[in-house]
């Protein structure tokens, strides 16, 4: 063995993480046979030791550039294993360094990183064992140890742990973005941060082991005091600081909306190469980013930037302008459509009427009819906002700061024309007369009596309810009941009761409201002027729910609240007889409440549902559709309540965004965050899942929540093909149920949860809003049916236009920005193909032309993958 010690060996290409290579310099003419075979079992442990400690390097299975433009790799796995992603600017140089680790799973895994792609040669993919971790970062943590505790820990950042209420060393989500931002409306010396949501980071070490920390910039004003609290020396070359900024409404590299743009502090330029490691170290500690990191440009730092324009023109590095900051989407037509109205901005307090065409700055929780919608923050597709503007077949569309827009503002307060397009939207001046006509048209001529059953005596366990039953439990009630008939695994659908219109009509009578609502509507100020409808309304309110429930009334809700588990807080959801109807939904007209332990006898929360008949929206809506409200009444569908889901969602049993066939369409946002009444800052998933079985793709991911870590969907694998098999149910089963089977537009609108244990819950299906509603179509005209197959497409799009002389065809973005004009092949007279080969992955307008150059129609596709 002595001639083993004495072994000169060579290393090659040694890098932490990779494969240690070794050449021994022997001299075999003068060893033993025995010797020999010591030298060889000695050096394959000695290998199979530096495999387990430092990985060995794999090749992927396949490689791809996926919808924002990053690396996907595609690699053999195991859960036994986990793989370091690492990246080189110039694969000459062979300097890899680390820019994601992710955990092995079953057969295959996918492989991604943070920022935009760059050729395939530059990565090297190193695959650990999980029970024998490496140390990529060399702090003397493992890897995974590193990454079960993140974002307080991170396998990529050297950093050492600090108190939660310092900061982080990573920002795994837009949750931990948050938990560390501030935004403030001045910042002195920084005004490019004025009214921005930021995050002051410190790399220390920067040229030999960096450690970023993200602060937290509400706790410190400065990155000196946070450097001084936690006794690092932060004066000196080897320490870069600077902010990290949030542009919500800003186009990013990533073909999308919100951009994530650091600079260093006070603006102060750097050279290119610390700009470039900055960014590198930035983005594997930030995995919430799918190539939406951007270096911000200021006057500060312009001149350097110019300077170095040529490398940052070959590298992977975004550049946002200062002055570029608020050039990014500035019109989105949700829903198509025309109408007349008064043109009035509106806050969160107040509540519009019928003929207001409405300004919003936020987006209401509540929103009753009105003429026409522009909200200056972005809206989902399935926002209440939206779904109210297809029901009501309104106009509504996203408008950036409209009242910057001086023909738009001088509009204000006036009678108006509003026209949405997708693309465009026109707003003119009208007058009193065409408002009144075109109102007049749109009522019902006649009284309208919704269905009320007064039969039905007793409050039922759903299992005793059935479809029919909807003329004395409400639509809604029934409809979650059905579901529980459907065969679904246990807690899919919530169980509990149904509390018919009987006991509130008998509610209602025993204290006489009737009564007093027909004196209310006689009064001539409740009939003339809204301010004093709104206030008598909600003194009635007041009085119903302060009345006494009648004991029969009690002893029956007790009844039921003592089968509740103890402790349970009860969901009592409004079940009126004039919503969840086809081609009208009411979403959003009435309240539901939550009765928890503490709160006493559930007659509590059964008279909040019960006044919530009488609040203003409810009423002028019912009025405007000439609704009996004497024949109005309110079910309560009761269920315990769900606290502190994973994810919630809303989904559609077909494609009505962008008309996909053979897809169900889903939204979904992480944990709480609501996809009906989204905040400002939270984009949902959007996914369209494939409703066969035997998908091979199974879904397409249409754009990312931004709560979640980059490019990761919110819900699991199991959820989505629960959703298949649940949807496709819910949608064959109900299409029979409402006799439907001959109806093109028919589809259910679901909610839904993951549970805080992880399981899919379907809480509430109804029509979608679009059944039985007016559409707008896209063709030309009706004898002339425009169809695009397949859809989504991967290589190449057919289009059948019939007897246009199709000459043209232009593709566009959602956004509007122009991605290719050509001429087309012609199969024969009616169908032409179109090449999307050198088409990104993503969602496109194609709009054609004929041979004299007249737009003969306009449609929407998805590209995908090959």
């Amino acid at each position: 063995m002595k001639d083993l010690r004495s072994f000169l060996f060579k290393r090659h290409n040694y890098d932490q993480g990779d494969l240690i290579t070794m050449t021994p310099v022997l001299n075999f003419e003068v060893m033993h046979s025995k010797e020999i075979n010591i030298l060889y079992f000695s050096i394959i442990l000695f290998c199979s030791f530096c495999t387990r400690l430092y990985g060995q390097q794999v090749t992927p299975l396949s490689h791809s550039i996926n919808a924002k433009g990053q690396i996907e790799l595609k690699v053999a796995s195991s859960n036994e294993k986990y793989y370091i992603l690492k990246a080189a600017h110039n694969k000459s140089d062979q300097d890899f360094f680390p820019t994601s680790m992710t955990i092995g799973k079953g057969v295959t895994t996918d492989l991604n990183e943070a920022l935009g792609s760059y050729p395939f040669d530059h990565y090297q993919i190193i695959e650990h064992l999980v029970s024998s971790p490496a140390d990529t970062d060399g702090d003397g943590i493992n890897d995974i140890t590193e990454y079960e505790n993140t974002p307080h820990q991170s396998p990529l950042n050297a950093a050492t742990p600090i108190a939660s209420d310092d900061g982080l060393v990573m920002i795994d989500n837009f949750s931990s973005f948050s938990k560390v931002s501030v935004k403030k409306e001045f910042v002195q010396w920084s005004e490019f941060l004025n009214e921005k949501e930021f995050v002051k980071f410190i790399i220390i070490d920067f040229h030999t082991s960096p450690k970023i920390y993200f602060i937290n910039s509400a706790k410190y004003d400065y990155h000196n005091d946070f450097a001084q609290a936690l006794d690092f020396d932060y004066l000196g070359d080897h320490v870069k600081k600077g902010n990290i900024m949030y542009h919500p409404k800003t186009n990013s590299s990533n073909g999308g909306l919100g951009v994530f743009a650091f600079n260093f502090s006070n603006g102060y330029p750097q050279d290119f190469s610390v700009v470039q490691k900055t960014q590198e170290l930035l983005a594997s500690n930030m995995t919430l980013l799918q190539n939406n990191l951007s270096y911000y440009i200021t006057e500060q730092n312009k001149n350097q930037y110019e300077q170095d324009s040529l490398l940052f023109k070959d590298s992977r590095i975004p550049i946002l302008l200062a002055e570029d900051v608020f050039t990014g989407v500035d019109y989105w037509g949700l829903h198509e459509a025309e109408g007349y109205g008064f043109f009035r901005q509106v806050d969160l307090e107040e509540t519009p009427g019928p003929r207001d065409i409405v300004l919003y700055d936020a987006l209401p929780n509540k929103l009753p009819r009105v003429g026409g919608i522009i909200t200056s923050v972005l809206q989902t597709p399935l926002s209440h906002v939206n779904l109210r503007a297809i029901q009501d077949d309104i106009p509504n569309a996203y408008i950036k700061d409209p009242l910057a827009i001086e023909p738009l503002k001088e509009l204000l307060g006036q009678y108006v024309y509003y026209k949405v397009e997708r693309d465009q939207y026109v707003i003119k001046k009208a007058t009193l007369e065409e408002v009144n006509e075109w109102f007049d048209e749109l009522r019902p001529t006649e009284e309208q009596i919704p269905p009320l059953n007064l039969n039905d005596t007793t409050i039922l366990p759903l299992t005793d309810i059935d479809f029919d039953d909807s003329d004395a439990f409400g639509a809604k009630c029934a409809n979650v009941a059905v579901m529980l008939k459907f065969g679904f695994p246990e807690k899919t659908i919530p169980n509990g009761f149904g509390i018919p219109f009987y006991f509130h009509q008998e509610f209602m009578k025993y204290h006489h409201f009737y009564d007093e609502l027909e004196e209310l509507i006689q009064n001539e100020g409740f009939t003339q002027h809204r301010g004093i409808r709104k206030d008598l309304l909600k003194d009635f309110r007041k009085k119903i729910e302060a009345a006494e429930m009648p004991n029969w009334i009690l002893n029956e809700l007790s009844a039921i609240q003592n089968q509740f588990p103890t402790g349970t807080s009860i969901r009592c959801r409004s079940s009126s007889n004039n919503e969840d109807l086809a081609g009208f939904s009411g979403a959003g007209l009435y309240d539901s409440k939550t009765q928890h332990p503490d709160e006493g006898h559930l007659s509590k929360s059964i008279k909040q549902v019960y006044a919530s008949l009488w609040n203003l929206r409810a009423f002028e809506e019912r009025e405007f559709y000439r609704v009996n409200h004497f024949k109005t009444a309110m079910a309560v569908l009761c269920h315990p309540n769900y606290s502190g889901e994973i994810a919630n969602g809303v989904g559609v049993s077909i494609d009505p965004i962008y008309k996909t066939e053979n897809t169900f369409y889903l939204n979904t946002q992480l944990g709480e965050e609501l996809i009906t009444n989204p905040s400002i800052y939270a984009v949902p998933e959007e996914i369209l899942l494939n409703d066969f079985e035997t998908a091979q793709t199974g879904y397409t991911v249409v754009s990312y929540s931004n709560l979640m870590s980059a490019n990761k969907t919110v819900m699991r694998e199991k959820h989505y093909e629960e959703m298949r098999e649940y949807l496709t149910k819910i949608h064959n089963e109900f299409k029979s149920l409402y006799r439907a089977e001959n109806e093109d537009n028919f589809a259910m609108d679901i909610e839904y949860k993951i549970t805080k244990e992880n399981q899919l819950i379907i809480k509430q299906a109804r029509p979608w809003v679009a059944y039985s509603a007016t559409n707008i179509e896209t063709a030309p005209a009706p004898n002339i049916p425009i169809k695009i197959f397949p859809n989504p497409a991967a290589d190449y799009l057919t289009v059948e236009h019939g007897d246009i002389n199709l000459s043209q065809v232009k593709i566009t973005n959602i956004k509007g920005q122009k991605f290719v004009q050509k001429n087309i092949f012609n199969i024969d007279k009616t169908q032409s193909i179109i090449s999307l080969q050198d088409l990104p992955i993503g969602l496109y307008i194609i709009s054609g032309y004929d041979i004299i150059g007249t737009m003969s129609f306009t449609k929407m596709f998805l590209k995908t993958h090959h």
